[in-house]
């Protein structure tokens, strides 16, 4: 019952299909709760999506998850931000002020790594802001070429109450073929294989450089299996998402 309340408050996935006619969302759960969500909402033009992770996994990580999904669309569809540095830092502040992060007594380290675009489908401008999370966008003339673009190396929320803390905007014109990635930490830190190491990042990046000949569903279907074959009898770790849209 946990899953399916959780389930609901997530977009519905034909929204974000309708929205992004060529892309996939590989989700993957850890327990029957997440600490990984994705959130998505589209108006005038922008379509706005983001990755997050948050601390923790099942019910810890699933309540940190209803107050992130929460403050996103204060901030986006109550409020009307639509750049992606504002975002995040109004996202910064009111994890804060939900958990009284930096109040004399209080404990909290909690808080969420985040990838987060919004695209202007008449212009197609990417705009990125990343708290601890990196964007990866994959153009289909370099015959899989991955760019990177690195999000700040601080989270969302945290021990220390930094109001003057600010995410940096990158801005970017996408063109038709490009595919951009969003994820999560949780494919990379998978343990498995041989000899029982962690997946780790550079292994990712290379997969997805291979993928780039294969539909979105394709691709989608072989991430699920390199996970899995990694995996092979060990548990997994930690949440797993990752989103790839194709423009």
């Amino acid at each position: 019952y946990a899953r399916k309340i959780q389930d609901a408050i997530l977009p519905p996935l034909k929204d974000i299909y309708r929205a992004f006619p060529e892309s996939f969302v590989l989700y993957m759960p850890r327990d029957i709760v997440s600490g990984d969500f994705y959130w998505f909402y589209e108006k005038n033009n922008k379509k706005i999506i983001a990755v997050v992770d948050c601390t923790g996994h099942g019910v810890p990580g699933a309540f940190m998850s209803m107050i992130g999904h929460n403050l996103l669309n204060q901030i986006v569809i109550e409020n009307g931000v639509s750049h992606a540095d504002e975002i995040l830092n109004l996202l910064h502040k009111g994890v804060q002020a939900a958990l009284k992060q930096g109040q004399v007594g209080v404990e909290s380290k909690d808080g969420m790594d985040v990838s987060l675009c919004v695209i202007d489908s008449k212009t197609n401008e990417l705009q990125f802001a990343g708290a601890y999370r990196t964007l990866y966008i994959l153009n289909e003339l370099k015959a899989g070429a991955i760019q990177k673009i690195t999000g700040d190396k601080f989270p969302i929320g945290g021990s220390q109450f930094d109001a003057e803390r600010s995410f940096t905007p990158y801005s970017l014109k996408l063109y038709k073929g490009d595919t951009i990635y969003m994820f999560t930490d949780g494919f990379a830190d998978q343990f498995g294989g041989d000899k029982g190491k962690k997946f780790m990042v550079r292994r990712f990046s290379g997969l997805l450089e291979g993928l780039w000949q294969y539909s979105m569903s394709e691709q989608k279907k072989k991430l699920d299996e390199a996970f899995n074959e990694w995996k092979g009898k060990n548990e997994q770790v930690d949440d797993v998402l990752v989103i790839g849209i194709k423009i």
